[in-house]
């Protein structure tokens, strides 16, 4: 345990989900959506939720194609 990650986990895929809405400017309920969906995974480590950064990232850049699509309708 590094002392500073509260995951214990490579920092490079996992974040915690305060990190999870900073990065993708998404709200909480939002990014859970995503979880109960299956579109991000996530690990536990000493009650700490972790978050994939690349599944955040892949469900952001889905989730902003969606809207673009929706708006040019």
């Amino acid at each position: 345990m590094n002392g500073t990650d509260p995951l214990d986990v490579d920092s490079d895929q996992y974040v915690t989900l305060t990190e999870a809405v900073r990065r993708t400017s998404r709200s909480r309920p939002t990014i859970l959506r995503w979880v109960k969906a299956g579109t991000v995974r996530t690990i536990e480590r000493q009650g700490v939720r972790g978050f994939h950064l690349s599944d955040l990232v892949d469900a952001e850049a889905t989730a902003h194609y969606n809207a673009a699509r929706t708006r040019k309708q």
